[in-house]
């Protein structure tokens, strides 16, 4: 029925609100503030919407880009190649916690040019970078109550999340656009369910298959009983009004590559 309404009312993706200074020039100004509820964002100069956050070069293609590195290889990419060389799924899961237990950065990969301890783990690294959670976007900020809420134990993991998503806009947006396929299932079937959408809403093949990935061994790591415990508690936690696209976001999400109206639209 959407589908049909924006169909009869003329509508396409190529027509829909987005962010259009990068039609106009190749810089532009912008004014770092802060929103009403405390949270920063950027204000570029012609543009409907501010983007919530701000982007950190320095961080982007520094710490946050080693983290990372480090998780795609040593935890999706690893997975994948155990279990297509038949590792049973309980060794790949006891591999997974271990690692994220001891994420550490190794003697040969300089961050940035900061020094370090041999040992040092990404945690003691990233923590000066960090956004506090009252100056986080009301998504991260909800995802940060609600882990630190369940699961306070595991502040490192969450940390690690909130740190990527608060930076990386690209993330955080696949994020939001998760919820709007939620719908009314179980907590496993919901998030099963979003994730195969995300892999459709790509639009680059090599994005596709990033995806297939992700949801591949995220479902292989919530067949482990206190995983999927943590997992439901939080999903039950979060109060997902709070973490969806606003009008802003998709205003800025839709100068991406990626299918952000999916649901209005057969692209």
């Amino acid at each position: 029925m959407k589908k049909l309404y924006y169909r009869l009312i003329g509508k396409n993706p190529a027509n829909m609100p987005m962010v259009s200074w990068w039609r106009r020039t190749t810089e532009m100004d912008a004014k770092l503030t802060t929103d009403k509820d405390g949270s920063a964002i950027m204000i570029v100069e012609g543009e409907k919407y501010p983007l919530k956050g701000f982007p950190r070069g320095h961080i982007l293609f520094g710490t946050m880009s080693k983290l990372k590195h480090e998780i795609k290889n040593q935890i999706f990419n690893d997975s994948w190649e155990k279990l297509e060389n038949g590792w049973g799924k309980e060794d790949i899961i006891r591999d997974i916690k271990k690692t994220l237990s001891c994420l550490i950065v190794r003697d040969d990969s300089p961050l940035n040019g900061r020094e370090y301890k041999k040992g040092e783990s990404l945690s003691e690294i990233i923590k000066y970078d960090l956004v506090p959670p009252e100056k986080m976007c009301t998504a991260v900020r909800e995802i940060y109550r609600a882990w630190t809420k369940v699961s306070p134990e595991s502040s490192q993991i969450r940390d690690y999340i909130c740190h990527i998503l608060q930076d990386d806009d690209s993330y955080l947006n696949r994020v939001q656009w998760l919820v709007m396929w939620f719908g009314f299932r179980s907590p496993l079937k919901a998030f099963e369910r979003a994730l195969t959408m995300l892999e459709h809403g790509e639009v680059i093949s090599d994005m596709k298959e990033r995806q297939r990935l992700l949801k591949r061994i995220l479902m292989l790591v919530l067949e482990d009983d206190s995983i999927r415990r943590k997992f439901i508690a939080l999903f039950k936690e979060i109060d997902w009004k709070k973490v969806r696209l606003t009008e802003a976001d998709k205003y800025n999400f839709r100068a991406k590559y990626f299918k952000v109206d999916l649901d209005k639209f057969d692209y």
